[in-house]
């Protein structure tokens, strides 16, 4: 599937997830739409984010959440190269906690 197809199917989902008002909304759409596992490797995943944004080495990463070094090296090779998602997201929700 290329790059624009795949982003025409996964619209509708991203129009979905677009309209969650609240933690508790998202919570429960994704606890329906994901598996446990599914949904534990996407927490991960963020974590891991979190963590590397703040300069923790890898291994520490590892150390601290049991995630595979290869999900820490995917992780940090999408804040690197990818699509900014992880960092246009960590950058407002620290912009959020700075106003709190």
């Amino acid at each position: 599937i290329s790059t624009l197809s795949r982003m025409d199917k996964n619209a509708d989902l991203f129009s979905a997830v677009l309209e969650l008002r609240s933690v508790e909304e998202c919570r429960r759409f994704f606890d329906d739409l994901c598996t446990p596992t599914e949904l534990e490797s996407l927490a991960d995943r963020w974590r891991v984010a979190q963590l590397l944004s703040k300069g923790i080495p890898y291994r520490t990463i590892y150390d601290k959440t049991g995630v595979s070094t290869a999900t820490v090296t995917r992780v940090a090779r999408a804040l690197a190269y990818g699509q900014s998602g992880y960092r246009m997201m960590l950058e407002r929700i620290g912009k959020k906690s700075k106003n709190a």
